[in-house]
């Protein structure tokens, strides 16, 4: 399965610098970014992360201002999985950045009958979080909002929220640099040779740079076939189109706590999801594409399609009660996907020292804190402790996927 030497670029004779760590993480997302967190809370003296690009990037799947966090999900697992990362793992990484990531929002998810909305009320119920499952007049009253044109009822989700996702993002960087990890930007790595040592050659700048570690992390997301190419059957990539819109009423109207995270879980695959207002004008919109494309994230177009704009307005005049009053920009995003939209998190089949965190499939922001901290005890003790995520150990391992 796993070959142990991947090539993934020309390699150049000449090396200007050689650089071990204990752990190298290899990739800055929000998974990678969490592991390093966590490497540092375990006390791990010697750490590094490498990341393609700069430190900002808009080309992967953790920039922008903000996400959804919430409780609601298809799966029992997944929801015990988010009160850890509620209850524990946001709470850390706040108190260590010292700065607030979860802004309570309510949510609402929504979807007709023979699709994901009845397994979103089936686990929240079994689970017994703070979650009401509405029935259509009800879910109507509580969300005016909202047309309900297809759907049979709603979950309101009081546990839900929005993460200050680019707060996030810029207090783990800085937390790690005050902690005395090195972060090495635009530098792309092109060879993993998993000897004795593991070392990675990489270029800087037009520069070979070696790095060598006992102990290896890739959360690499889009570029993560390009290091592990074995994994090329099992990871698609899909752009998505996040658009931004002002809908008529005041503006404080379309803010947190008042203007709801919400989701409509669409019968097949495709669903659309938004978020009030957060760091920028306007309420923040997508369609979750995870089925049937396979982008190239090197390839990324200059300008957002006017198509995709198109459809995101054609869903708010049907399903919106207010009307759009203008179009404020849009933005792309990468998700990695697996078939099943479970992720990837194990141990390297044939090499115990290497931990892969891969296929978040456009939902993995919001177990960041969780799956951060299972990639390092992975890759340091070869277990995981949190029990809720040891229970999901077989869904996201390798071998099932």
């Amino acid at each position: 399965m796993g070959q142990l030497h991947w090539h993934t670029g020309c390699q150049k004779e000449a090396s200007l610098s050689d650089t071990h760590y204990e752990v190298l993480v290899l990739g800055g997302g929000i998974n990678g970014r969490c592991a390093l967190f966590h490497l540092l809370e375990r006390g791990v003296k010697r750490v590094g992360l490498i990341e393609r690009f700069g430190l900002d990037h808009q080309r992967g799947s953790s920039h922008s201002h903000s996400r959804v966090t919430r409780s609601a999900y298809v799966d029992a697992s997944y929801v015990r999985l988010m009160q850890v990362a509620h209850g524990q793992e946001w709470p850390r990484l706040e108190r260590a950045i010292g700065e607030q990531l979860i802004f309570p929002n309510v949510g609402c998810f929504f979807g007709p009958p023979g699709g994901r909305f009845e397994q979103y009320a089936d686990a929240v119920t079994q689970v017994g979080v703070d979650c009401d499952v509405l029935d259509l007049p009800e879910a109507r009253k509580r969300f005016p909002m909202f047309t309900f044109l297809t759907a049979m009822g709603a979950v309101c989700d009081r546990t839900a929220g929005v993460i200050a996702a680019a707060h996030a993002m810029s207090g783990l960087a800085r937390d790690a640099v005050d902690r005395g990890a090195s972060l090495h930007t635009h530098t792309r790595v092109l060879d993993i040779d998993p000897g004795e040592t593991i070392r990675l050659h990489a270029e800087s700048q037009g520069a070979q740079v070696n790095f060598t570690c006992d102990r290896l992390i890739i959360t690499a997301g889009p570029w993560t076939t390009a290091l592990v190419p074995w994994l090329k059957p099992r990871l698609t990539v899909a752009r998505q189109t996040v658009g931004y819109f002002r809908l008529r009423g005041e503006s404080s109207d379309f803010g947190v706590g008042r203007w709801p995270v919400w989701g409509n879980l669409g019968a097949d695959h495709v669903t659309y999801y938004g978020l009030p207002s957060f760091g920028r004008d306007g309420i923040k919109l997508a369609r979750h594409v995870t089925q049937d494309v396979d982008d190239d994230p090197d390839m990324v177009p200059d300008d957002i399609a006017a198509e995709a704009i198109a459809d995101l307005r054609r869903y708010l005049e049907a399903e919106f009660l207010p009307p759009v009053e203008e179009f404020l920009g849009a933005e792309h995003c990468h998700y990695t996907n697996t078939s099943t939209e479970d992720f990837i998190i194990d141990l390297h089949p044939d090499d115990k020292r290497i931990a892969i965190g891969a296929g978040f499939s456009g939902h993995g922001f919001k177990f960041g804190p969780v799956t951060g901290r299972a990639l390092a005890e992975l890759v340091c003790d070869g277990a995981v402790q949190t029990p809720e995520f040891s229970a999901m150990r077989p869904v996201f391992a390798i071998a099932t996927q």
